[in-house]
């Protein structure tokens, strides 16, 4: 009988690629995980892996076990979730992840509004889908996801939050700042751009403003605090939604400057597959709301 344990096992060999990084993100020695992958291979009766030039490569059997525990997987944690919410009373909980961006200074207010009705609700951030937000959305990972382009799948409903400005983000010192009012894609084929994914933005938005000229280079950092932070010490410059940036030029030695482009204005949206969640209307009023 395959157990959840298993399908952890499986999933974490394949995402650590090895069993010394994958027994260590699971607590164990390599040689205890070692031997519950042996196991694992006596109970089937058929091998996981393959062991080709000392790289462990899932045969069909393995990669069988990888699909299911993409899912299956999920599905467990938001029981536990659901199950560890009815056991505090709570009536409902909110998995929630915002594509590309890791800040939710917004979110307090959310929340704060959403309580004023349902003071039972509990909201949930899942960083790990900031990257990949309607594959976790439809492997069961978040119940919502607050995403910039109209996604095309049949099972995922949408509902307009707010529109917003594409800006790049410049130390204060930075020449720009003097001889510029607004920026095209040239002004950043001397710099290095600081970005969450190629280009920074959305994929997108890059295509078309990079598509003939591209930055001098491009550092990929997944998370916002760290990109300000090294554009403060004037190591890159950045290109950020106005709504995300506008907390830090409070406290932070940056500015921000137009871009040249009609592309700059964006539609995000709520993203979700259950039309029957009773917390995605209200939270989506609620971020409608704070927007406005």
């Amino acid at each position: 009988m395959i157990t959840s344990n298993d399908l952890l096992l499986v999933q974490r060999i394949v995402e650590q690629g090895s069993l010394t990084k994958a027994a260590e993100s699971l607590f164990l020695t390599q040689s205890a995980l070692s031997h519950q992958l042996k196991d694992l291979e006596y109970r089937t009766g058929l091998q996981i892996f393959d062991r080709v030039h000392k790289k462990l490569l899932l045969t069909h059997t393995g990669q069988r076990m990888m699909e299911s525990a993409g899912s299956i997987l999920p599905q467990l944690s938001r029981l536990n979730e659901d199950i560890a919410a009815y056991k505090k009373g709570k009536v409902q909980t909110l998995r929630i992840a915002t594509e590309c961006y890791t800040c939710y200074h917004w979110l307090p207010e959310i929340i704060t509004r959403l309580k004023s009705n349902l003071p039972a609700v509990e909201i949930s951030i899942v960083a790990g889908a900031t990257q990949r937000p309607l594959e976790a959305l439809l492997n069961g990972e978040l119940d919502l996801a607050v995403v910039s382009d109209s996604p095309n799948h049949p099972a995922i409903h949408t509902s307009q939050l707010f529109t917003d400005n594409l800006v790049a983000v410049l130390p204060h010192q930075h020449p720009f700042t003097r001889t510029k009012t607004a920026l095209t894609a040239a002004d950043f084929a001397t710099e290095n751009l600081l970005s969450y994914d190629v280009y920074g933005g959305s994929h997108h938005f890059a295509q078309e403003f990079f598509r003939e000229t591209t930055p001098a280079t491009t550092t990929r950092i997944q998370l916002t605090e760290a990109i300000v932070e090294m554009i403060h010490a004037g190591m890159g410059v950045g290109i950020f939604a106005n709504w995300v940036i506008a907390p830090y030029l409070k406290n932070k030695d940056i500015v921000t400057l137009p871009l040249k482009s009609p592309l700059r204005k964006r539609v995000w949206r709520a993203a979700y597959l259950s039309k029957k969640n009773p917390v995605i209307p209200p939270f989506i009023s609620a971020v409608k709301e704070y927007f406005r």
